[in-house]
């Protein structure tokens, strides 16, 4: 060997891993195994806060009476007697959770599409009319749909081919009363049963519209509706003295919810529903001389 030449020693192995390489490749496959592990609990969490999120109403002060607003997925009746605002309440609700990223659609059984469309107006809700449905204006323009004797058939079929084209998220129909007056059939009772069920399995968050004055007595179809859905919004009027009138919203009841019974006094302000805790009015006892 030459002299200042260093021997070069024969690689060992022979390009075969070393122990230890096997020890770096464990420790990169577990922290692989751990990111993935996480990216899954991640969107799994996603899943089930998006399942359980909630709809707001819209109504400032009163969704935090509801826990934030109704479940996702619940069917709930809106109710009042003429002039309560319901319709108005319900386009509030459904318009700004479509501009929140929620599909839905506006069912209108009776009203005309441009009376609806006119209230938005009014409401500054805007005037877009792609999510209005109307049964109404198909009832007048085609002889032939007055022989329809399942509605509600209908609309388990159009909210079917629906939401196989659109994610549904909210359904609004306007009115219940309408659409059971239509549906005419044998056992109102158990087609009622059987929609609503419907409704729910669809996995929309679904708002019945429904006429109904809270100070007289109820039909036994509509005592069998409370039962079934899953939450009630009532409205009602009340004297506030001097000529005044009240309007009031409180929940009776909402499912899967801590939720306030307790009367708010409703009104339409700058562009917006507010709701504030009912006050009983003072009562003068007498005058003075």
């Amino acid at each position: 060997m030459a002299q200042g030449v260093d021997a070069a020693e024969p690689p060992t192995g022979s390009g075969e891993p070393r122990p230890e390489d096997f020890g770096e490749d464990l420790r990169k496959l577990r922290d692989d195994v751990r990111r993935l592990q996480e990216q899954v609990d991640a969107i799994a969490t996603a899943r089930a806060r998006q399942e359980s999120a909630r709809l707001p109403t819209y109504v400032q002060g009163f969704d935090g009476a509801i826990e934030g607003g109704i479940p996702r997925g619940h069917v709930v009746l809106l109710t009042g007697p003429t002039g309560a605002m319901k319709t108005s309440l319900a386009l509030n609700l459904l318009t700004k959770n479509r501009a929140a990223g929620v599909h839905g659609v506006y069912v209108t059984v009776e009203e005309a599409r441009e009376s609806i469309v006119e209230t938005m107006r009014r409401l500054g809700l805007g005037d877009s009319e792609d999510f209005i449905v109307d049964v109404a204006r198909l009832r007048l323009e085609r002889a032939a749909a007055e022989e329809v004797h399942d509605w509600m058939q209908v609309l388990r079929d159009f909210f079917t081919r629906r939401r196989q084209r659109d994610p549904l998220g909210i359904v609004v129909i306007d009115s219940l009363n309408a659409l059971t007056a239509l549906a005419r059939v044998e056992d109102i009772r158990s087609e009622l049963f059987h929609f609503l069920n419907f409704l729910r399995s669809l996995g929309v968050t679904t708002i019945l519209v429904s006429e109904r004055d809270p100070d007289a007595s109820r039909a036994p179809q509509e005592t069998d509706v409370d039962f079934l859905a899953d939450g009630i919004l009532e409205l009602r009027f009340s004297g506030a003295g001097r000529g005044r009138v009240q309007l009031l919203l409180r929940c009776a009841k909402m499912r899967h919810t801590r939720h306030s019974r307790d009367y708010f006094d409703v009104r339409y302000e700058n562009g917006r529903f507010i709701a504030r805790p009912y006050e009983e009015p003072r009562r003068r006892w007498g005058r003075r001389g």
